[in-house]
């Protein structure tokens, strides 16, 4: 199937068009199959949410099962996910982490102010695969982190506004030997079907999604092309 692995909402993501129960649909028409929803995890936009810090890890958790509810009704899968920025890291980079239960989130929320190692080493703890996302979105002052301290790297992100910088950041992964992802960013419904994975059918759950990526077998899609990588 088609898992596009990199995908934001409203209201949790603010600079995102649609709602949660939108997604299925756009999605389903371009012959995606699934996505993990990886709304944006930081201040600026979870501060929105409410004042209260848990209340806000509660709604970004509920925003994923009204999106995962609508997925069920048309046969589409949605799994949970995150984009992080580190807040306090330079150049504050953002992290897809994939394996992460809505429990573990709600119960370490918010993990934004801990540092790349601090993260790096409560997913291991926790089991959870942490990719970098977009490495080479210089628009946007992003730079390679760490490579000590991630699984993986998003190799493919084709943002409408910005350079995906492919060879680049498959270059990355390759020389740290890291796992790869790819994801449309999805923002608005002209980004639904431009990228992802092709992974079995039967995977069900962030957690089957994450054991498959961990065997390192990439085979990402951008559009209708297929990249084994």
């Amino acid at each position: 199937m088609k898992i596009d692995l990199h995908t934001h909402c409203l209201p949790v993501s603010r600079c995102a068009h649609h709602q949660p129960e939108q997604l299925p649909e756009m999605f389903s028409k371009e012959q995606i199959d699934a996505i993990v929803l990886t709304n944006h995890c930081y201040p600026s936009h979870c501060n929105a949410l409410s004042s209260d810090i848990k209340e806000q890890a509660r709604i970004y958790v509920y925003v994923y099962h009204r999106c995962k509810k609508k997925g069920e009704e048309i046969g589409f899968k949605v799994f949970f996910g995150t984009e992080l920025k580190l807040i306090n890291e330079p150049n504050k980079p953002e992290f897809l982490l994939y394996g992460l239960s809505e429990e573990n989130f709600l119960l370490s929320y918010p993990l934004y102010n801990m540092s790349q190692k601090e993260l790096f080493d409560f997913c291991n703890e926790t089991d959870v695969l942490m990719f970098q996302a977009h490495p080479y979105r210089t628009e946007q002052g992003y730079a390679p982190s760490d490579m000590q301290y991630v699984h993986g790297i998003e190799v493919y992100n084709p943002h409408l506004l910005f350079d995906a910088r492919f060879d680049e950041a498959l270059e990355l992964a390759n020389k740290h030997q890291k796992l790869k992802s790819a994801g449309s960013d999805f923002h608005i419904v002209k980004q639904a079907g431009l990228a992802g994975m092709v992974v079995p059918d039967n995977i069900e759950d962030q957690f089957m999604l994450r054991d498959y990526l961990r065997k390192g077998e990439a085979v990402i899609f951008k559009k209708h092309e297929i990249v084994h990588c």
